[in-house]
This record gives C-alpha cells, sequence and structure tokens, in this order.
C-alpha cells in the first residue's frame, strides 16, 4: 500500500491508471487499496489519494492542465490573489466539469505526465489573462528563478500583446516579495523616483528607497513576530537617524489600499522638500 501512496504523491496525488501500472503497482493492490478507501476512483481510469487538490483531479479526469494563477503556486511563483475559477490549459477548447477559464494556446509541453502546464505557458498564459499587476508578480518571481524574459517576449508578438510586454519591461529585479514588487510599481506609477533594495550602512536593507529619503517597507506575516517586531523598530530608530523618514505598509495597505499608500508617500515627500532639507547622506555597502 505504501508503494501506491508513495507514487500518486510523486503525480501530485491523482494518476492514471495506465501510469500507475508503469510505476510498478499491480492491479490487485491498485483494487484492494480502492476498497479499502485509501484511494478513490473520480472517473474510469483515474484514481486519487482522498485529501488530493480537486482541481488537479478534474484536471487529470478531463484531459486538461491546471494553468496561468491557477498553477502559479505549483511553480513556486508569487500570487496576489486565489483564482475565483480554475484556469485550465486545453486547446480544443472544450470543458464541461464546472466553471473555468479555458487557455487554448501552448508553446511549451509540460513535463511527463504532469497535470499542470510548463512553467513558460502558465506565464504567457497570464500575461495575456490577469491585470497587469497581477501578472508582473508571477513573472518577476520567475525571473529570479532565471526564467528568460526574451523567451517570453519572442512569443508575444503583434499589437494584441503589447499590454503583455509593457509588463515584461516593467520586471525589475532584487523584491524579496511580492509586496516590494507591487510598492514599487505602484510608487513609480505615481511619478516617484524609486530604488528597489538599497542597502544603508548602519541601517540595512531598505525595501524601497522613494526619491533618496523616504525609506518604503513592505511587512509580510513574519513581521508580526515579536522578536521580528523589535527588530523593525530598532531599524527604523536607526534610519530616522540618519535623516531618513520610514513608512512601513502591510499587506493590506499594498493590494487592497494602494492609493492611500502613494498619497501618504506623495505627502512625506511633499512635506520634506517644502522644508528644504538635505537629502541623507547614504552610504552604501559594498
Amino acid at each position: 500500500m505504501a508503494d501506491i501512496l508513495e507514487v500518486l504523491r510523486r503525480w501530485g496525488g491523482v494518476a492514471r491508471r495506465g501510469d500507475l501500472f508503469r510505476d510498478g503497482v499491480a492491479r490487485a493492490e491498485l483494487e484492494a487499496a480502492l476498497a479499502a478507501g485509501i484511494l478513490v476512483r473520480p472517473r474510469r481510469g483515474i484514481y486519487a489519494l482522498p485529501d488530493a487538490d480537486p482541481v488537479l483531479v478534474r484536471c487529470a479526469a478531463t484531459s486538461s492542465l491546471l494553468t496561468c494563477v491557477s498553477a502559479a503556486r505549483h511553480h513556486g511563483f508569487w500570487v496576489v490573489r486565489e483564482p475565483e475559477e480554475a484556469h485550465i490549459l486545453r486547446m480544443d477548447g472544450r470543458y464541461d466539469s464546472g466553471r473555468a477559464v479555458v487557455h487554448r494556446q501552448s508553446w511549451w509541453p509540460p513535463e511527463p505526465r504532469s497535470h499542470v502546464a510548463s512553467r513558460p505557458d502558465v506565464l504567457l498564459h497570464a500575461l495575456r489573462c490577469l491585470p497587469e499587476l497581477e501578472a508582473l508578480v508571477m513573472v518577476e518571481s520567475a525571473a529570479q528563478k532565471g526564467l528568460s524574459l526574451d523567451f517570453l517576449r519572442q512569443r508575444l508578438p503583434g499589437r494584441r500583446n503589447a499590454a503583455a510586454r509593457r509588463v515584461l519591461d516593467a520586471v525589475g529585479s532584487g523584491a524579496d516579495s511580492l509586496l516590494e514588487t507591487l510598492a514599487r510599481e505602484h510608487l513609480r506609477r505615481a511619478g516617484l523616483g524609486v530604488q528597489p533594495q538599497v542597502e544603508v550602512e548602519g541601517v540595512g536593507w531598505m525595501d524601497v528607497l522613494v526619491e533618496g529619503f523616504v525609506d518604503v517597507e513592505t511587512d509580510g506575516r513574519v513581521h508580526n513576530e515579536p522578536a521580528q517586531r523589535a527588530k523593525d523598530y530598532r531599524r527604523d530608530r536607526a534610519a530616522q537617524l540618519r535623516g531618513y523618514e520610514v513608512l512601513r505598509y502591510t499587506y493590506s495597505d499594498i493590494v487592497d489600499r494602494p492609493q492611500s499608500m502613494v498619497a501618504e508617500v506623495c505627502e512625506v515627500v511633499a512635506r520634506r522638500r517644502a522644508l528644504g532639507g538635505p537629502a541623507p547622506g547614504r552610504t552604501a555597502v559594498g
């Protein structure tokens, strides 16, 4: 029984009967596991663990592939919002197994026996499907893993793909999280000068430095932990003593209320300029 479970987990919790046989699972073992409730059979020829991702099970049962934002986490890409509907790849466009966003074009084959589209397909679908900033965070995280932006750009010719190419043009480097990417891009689009991931002697790394003197910090869940919070307080005092303004924003601030974040940063920038004080001298650690 353990062999069957190991094989199924290797394939995301769901597999076709023929593939299980090719992996050395005997027919008698398969039927015994099914009778014992260790496995379920959602459709003829398809076997799954009871806790398998139901969307992956649907893909296996309909000869489809999970793609776009629905497949982002499977490839380790950042995701701003979980989709309300599954995004699937089926090149004939037919899908009669519940509500879904159906993508029809494929540029690169998936891994053998995978129920998830290839990394290039997932990103290209996202670039042509999602709002610009949601596509940007996915592509930027993929670029940090070494995926070639030129490879994607070459597959997005013509006027109909102009918006997707603009997303590729906005991809930056060095962001540690999707929050940094979103904050940087919102502030840049507001006309502010931004520098991501600036290291300042005596302070450390600043997430986004705005106009040379506003340190915008993007706080994920780890910043709620007491030890991290105390470290943040010490770091902020060090930045302020060196002449920087420090503003901290949470996931909700950046994702749900970006206009308020931008307005506050602009207000601090305008106030500092009105005072006419010099920008702090920055010493980068080489």
